[in-house]
């Protein structure tokens, strides 16, 4: 019997799903791996899970542990591929990460550039929150001392009737707004001896009303946060401990004493200064032993009583004072000090306005007289002789001109030398003139004649060039400096060139060779010439142009500056040439080196004054002028004289240079905030904090807030 061909189609198909039926029967038969295979499985498996980690960290963004991951999965399998392309992947997003952070940091600190152009603002200060004892108890002292009492009469009244008296007065008279009036006044006397007052006052305020009060019956009063509390005096526990730091500078000021040594005559009083204003340097004994019994003796001269107080002390340690005494001399103390830490700075502005002007009129014929020497052959072949450049030699004849008469200006008064040309043989081979600088008074050394006039008469030639000329230059400095300096201290504003010059020289060496003479008697060599110049050596520098150093002071007055003024002005003349020339022969030939050891010339016009202004006035300082005028009138005898045509044979020439300087200095005192100190600006109150209104940190610029008070 045949199988239809459908069927067999069917039975054909369904072969291969018997067979993976019967396969996968026999996967699913429970076996037993050997156990290297097995442990090479749990290996895969655990890296195939590292690996799903590693991507999970990396795609979180943590790229540090991503990394350490994955680099524990190459330590096993080092050729895993995927694990290769993510530590690739997070080396470049690191390395994007670095250069965008470069990108960014760049551009913060350009932007920091461009806001440095911001000049600093105006800002208020706030003082900074001080929960000290002073602070808590300030509201309550300015209170005492705004509240103002038109009357009061005790008549042999107790203590403590006049303190509860005092304080329903003050609830009157106190400006306060209602609910925040009157002061507590409370009496504290243990031993009940509640004494009498007699007492008449008027036109004061409380503070003052409670002097008189307990100093009329031996007690003292203490300001607290919320009452004054009214002691007998005279007791240790009514005595309180501050500390004060003390600067050097204030110790002095106060004492006189500047350092170790007992003060002498001049300054053994508290509180008068070294009368030569030295200030030696502090030493350890004097901390303790020198100063602090000075200080006391002081602030016992100042009205703070230590002797008739028992247990008042003062101690100081080189830095600050340890203070215990009552309430009201601490108090006292204070003020003290803040009169005597007083900062005294002050604003230096320096004007220096230089006016420079030079003329030059030059006016001259010079003239030359020659006729060109016949030819000079050899004796033996007639050919001609050529000098060493390779030109025909020519028998000199006289020639004459006159500008070794007629000089110019240029001639006439530049420095002299002792040569400042290299000659071998006779011949001019190199120059070694002196450098120029700018600023020197004009000669025109270098500008050519106006016209060359030449002629041939008979078998002379004659030439007449004709210089005419005219200059004129001048130059405008200002400069304004501004610095701020303390009282008492050297300010230096320099206005000026650096010149840098050596001040000695190596030696010059200078070598000739002998040239030797052919068997045939030719000169078969030549001479060899070698010079060596000079090293400069021990380089120095020397400001040209203005220099001022002031040293201002501030008077006790608070108003009044004294300045010590040293302006000095130096200009360069120029150089002057030291030594002789060096002169070496060898072998027929000669050899003259100059020496070339230049020095500047410097003129110095320099004044010292001491004056004393007002804050905020100008000193002007002048005298600092300067003219210099150099001529030349030469002729040729004779023929000069001549009418009209005599002006041909004359030279004619002025130069002249003008300078003027001006100095203007005015003194301000500043606020350590930079402000103005007494004097009132628009729109900007005393004592006002300038400050950059940009504030640069290690993390970035930030723009400085405002802040009120």
């Amino acid at each position: 019997m045949k199988t239809p061909p459908r069927f067999a189609c069917h039975a054909l198909l369904f072969c291969p799903f018997v067979l993976l039926v019967g396969l996968q029967a026999q996967d699913d038969t429970p076996r037993t791996a050997p156990p290297a295979e097995a442990q090479v499985a749990d290996d895969h498996e655990r890296r195939r899970q590292a690996v799903v980690k590693g991507r999970a960290q990396y795609l979180a963004g943590e790229h540090d542990a991503a990394e350490a991951t994955l680099r524990a999965v190459t330590a096993s399998a080092a050729d895993d591929a995927l694990v290769k392309d993510l530590l690739r992947r997070i080396a470049e997003d690191r390395a994007r990460m670095s250069e965008a952070n470069r990108v960014v940091t760049r551009a913060r600190m350009v932007d920091e550039v461009g806001r440095a152009w911001e000049r600093p603002a105006a800002y208020e200060e706030r003082a900074p929150a001080d929960s000290s004892r002073e602070a808590l108890i300030r509201p309550l002292v300015q209170k005492l001392s705004a509240i103002h009492i038109p009357a009061v009469s005790f008549n042999q009244m107790d203590l403590h009737r006049v303190a509860q008296t005092l304080s329903a007065i003050s609830e009157e008279c106190d400006p306060a707004p209602e609910g925040a009036r009157g002061v507590n006044v409370v009496l504290i006397d243990p031993g009940n001896r509640n004494p009498e007052v007699t007492l008449a006052l008027r036109n004061l305020s409380l503070k003052r009303v409670l002097d008189f009060v307990t100093d009329s019956v031996g007690f003292q009063y203490e300001v607290q946060e919320d009452a004054v509390v009214l002691k007998p005096g005279g007791e240790t526990s009514a005595l309180d401990t501050a500390f004060f730091p003390v600067a050097r500078s204030t110790v002095i000021r106060m004492t006189g004493f500047a350092g170790g040594a007992t003060p002498g005559p001049g300054g053994g009083e508290p509180g008068s200064a070294p009368l030569d204003g030295s200030v030696a340097a502090p030493t350890a004994a004097s901390h303790g032993s020198g100063e602090g019994p000075l200080l006391r003796a002081f602030l016992q001269s100042a009205g703070v009583v230590f002797d008739g107080t028992p247990g008042a002390s003062l101690a100081y340690d080189g830095s600050a004072m340890i203070v215990t005494q009552t309430p009201r001399n601490i108090e006292r103390i204070r003020n003290i000090l803040n009169r005597y830490t007083d900062v005294r700075q002050v604003e230096i502005e320096a004007k220096f306005m230089e006016v420079q002007e030079g003329v030059l009129d030059e006016m001259g014929v010079t003239w030359g007289v020659g006729r060109t020497g016949a030819a000079r052959t050899h004796p033996t072949t007639g050919e001609p002789l050529l000098d060493r450049n390779g030109r025909p030699q020519a028998t000199s004849l006289q020639s004459y001109t006159t500008d070794r008469v007629n000089r110019t200006l240029s001639g006439a008064f530049t420095g002299s030398s002792n040569g400042n040309a290299i000659v071998i043989d006779g011949e001019s081979v190199a120059s070694t003139a002196p450098p120029r600088l700018p600023g020197a008074v004009a000669l025109a050394g270098e500008a050519p004649g106006l016209a060359t006039i030449s002629g041939i008469i008979g078998d002379f030639n004659v030439s007449a060039m004709v210089r005419l000329l005219a200059q004129k230059s001048g130059s405008d400095l200002l400069s304004a400096p501004r610095v701020t300096v303390l009282s008492g201290n050297t300010a230096t504003i320099t206005v000026a060139q650096e010149l840098r010059y050596p001040q000695s020289y190596g030696e010059i060496q200078s070598q000739v060779g002998s040239g030797r003479t052919a068997a045939d008697g030719t000169g078969g060599g030549s001479a060899g010439v070698t010079i060596t110049a000079g090293t400069p050596q021990d380089f120095t520098s020397r400001n040209v142009g203005v220099e001022l150093k002031v040293t201002p002071t501030v008077e006790e007055d608070d108003y009044s500056i004294s300045l010590d003024l040293a302006p000095k002005v130096t200009e360069f003349e120029g150089f002057v040439e030291f030594g002789g020339p060096s002169v070496a022969v060898s072998g027929g030939r000669t050899v003259t080196v100059p020496p070339g050891f230049y020095q500047p010339i410097f003129s110095v016009r320099e004044v010292s004054t001491r004056v004393t202004l007002w804050d905020g006035a100008t000193l002007v300082m002048g005298g600092l002028t300067r003219e210099e005028v150099k001529k030349v009138h030469d002729k040729i005898p004779v023929l000069g004289d001549l009418p009209l045509f005599g002006r041909a044979f004359r030279s004619k020439g002025q130069s002249s240079q003008k300078r003027n300087l001006l100095i203007f200095v005015t003194a301000n005192l500043v606020s350590p905030g930079g402000s103005p100190k007494k004097q009132a600006v628009p729109g900007v109150p005393a004592g006002t904090l300038f400050q950059n209104p940009t504030l640069v940190t290690p993390a970035r610029s930030e723009s400085r807030q405002r802040r009120g008070p």
